[in-house]
């Protein structure tokens, strides 16, 4: 028995092991559609945002009870002080002072309480919860739509750190190979080496050496940053996928993402619902100006040890009788001004929110128009940039066929290698800012919206 028992430990422990070194080696690939996917989905700020949801939920069947009977039982028991028959019997007896416990009394009292009419608190109440979730699912998706931005802010930030890096192995490559030509050339004293020439390859291969750790670093944080933002366990590796970075057009003009904008995005949801809320809370505070009418049902049945029931209904024992009555009845509470001053607050509410719905309505364009222009400069710079590059290409080319003809001069090639590597580099900076603008229209105008969703 014992030894099947060891086996079984062993089989667990073989088993736990097993999926230890799993979730350490698991890999994990993702695209810019299956980062965004997780992000929506696991990013652990969006939590915060969940439970403003299920807490308005909670308000709104608060106030949908409300409307409902409020039922009320109270038990209670305790020594009875004696109190007999021939007190009340033939006459009613003024001059008795009993004081002997002997007895315990038991009570129940029940009270159900039905509101009426209340001016509007019960609805308003209701309004105003309802409101409050459609608020906080347009917070969730404000802040989703937030969170898509950055993740393609990273994503495109990761691709251009990898293009950069080819690019500085090219160069670096380019330099090594202009180096070593240029210590040869030195070495059996050809006029058109120089040692001047042989220091600026140096500098620049130094600099690029230094690029290349920086952007590895770079490529590393932007990674760890991504595996944060989709939740990736710990232990495991995250690839990325990036795409090549490549001229992109965007069509819809600045009028039409602002249409867009207006039913798309959450801001825009979450400023008409609370609008509703605010106005449906100083319902609520008007109403309390109001008497709130009830129809009450009460009765209580109660019983004492030293006591005998008395059936008249001039005579009322609180310790051994039952009662039922059914009443109609109305609540008004007069405070002074308090209630005026909640409803000032209330409206200073309100009129707060409308002054934010106006600065809504006047930013957004605002903010799609500023997007809209750094997508033009972006695009009018890829154009430029591209020919530029075609060009310093050539310019490369020919500089290093002249020096390998033995009629150019190696500061010549040198010029060639940084023109071509400024003018790369910009031109990938370049689509890389296509690239973000575009992100931001998308965002600006709500059309993000299908990629918010959560399957």
């Amino acid at each position: 028995m014992c030894l099947v028992r060891f086996k079984i430990l062993v089989l667990f422990f073989l088993l736990f092991l097993l999926e230890t070194v799993f979730a350490a080696e698991q890999t994990i690939t993702l695209d810019l559609k299956s980062c965004i996917e997780k992000v929506v989905r696991y990013h652990p700020e969006l939590n915060e945002y969940k439970t403003d949801i299920e807490a308005y939920k909670a308000k709104l069947a608060q106030a949908e009870a409300a409307s409902l009977p409020q039922i009320e039982l109270i038990a209670l028991g305790g020594p009875s002080v004696e109190a007999k028959k021939e007190a009340i019997s033939p006459v009613v007896r003024t001059d008795v002072k009993s004081t002997t416990i002997n007895g315990v009394f038991g009570m129940l009292i029940m009270q159900a309480l039905q509101p009426i009419y209340t001016f509007g608190k019960i609805s308003g109440y209701k309004e105003a919860a309802k409101s409050g979730i459609k608020v906080s699912q347009a917070e969730l998706e404000k802040k989703r739509s937030e969170l898509i931005l950055k993740t393609k802010e990273l994503y495109w930030s990761l691709a251009l750190v990898r293009e950069l890096k080819v690019v500085a192995e090219e160069i670096k490559k380019e330099l090594e190979k202009a180096i070593n030509k240029t210590e040869e050339d030195l070495k059996k004293d050809i006029p058109l080496a120089d040692e001047l020439t042989l220091y600026k390859l140096k500098t620049y291969f130094g600099e690029v050496k230094r690029n290349i750790n920086e952007i590895e670093k770079n490529e590393s944080i932007i990674i760890e940053a991504l595996k944060f933002m989709t939740a990736t366990p710990k232990g495991a590796t995250l690839q990325i996928t990036t795409e090549p970075l490549k001229p992109e057009d965007f069509t819809l003009k600045p009028e039409d993402l602002v249409k867009n904008a207006f039913f798309l995005r959450p801001e825009i949801i979450q400023i008409n619902e609370a609008v509703k809320a605010k106005q449906a809370l100083i319902d609520v505070e008007r109403s309390n100006l109001y008497p709130q009418i009830f129809l009450m049902l009460r009765g209580s049945i109660s019983g004492a040890t030293n006591r005998e029931r008395i059936h008249n209904p001039y005579i009322s024992d609180p310790l051994n009788e039952s009662t039922l009555a059914v009443v109609l009845g109305a609540k008004l509470n007069v405070d002074f001004g308090i209630t005026k001053g909640r409803i000032k607050e209330a409206e200073a509410e309100y009129q707060r929110i409308l002054d934010k719905k106006r600065f809504a309505e006047e930013g957004i364009p605002l903010q799609i128009k500023k997007a809209y222009l750094e997508y033009l400069e972006a695009s009018q710079s890829i154009k430029d940039l591209e020919e530029a590059h075609k060009n310093a290409k050539k310019w490369l080319v020919a500089a290093d066929a002249n020096i390998d003809m033995g009629v150019g001069e190696m500061k010549d090639l040198a010029d060639a290698i940084l023109a071509y590597a400024t003018t790369k580099i910009n031109y990938l900076k370049a689509l890389y800012n296509q690239k973000i603008a575009i992100a931001n229209l998308i965002q600006a105008s709500g059309m993000d919206k299908s990629e918010r969703e959560v399957n």
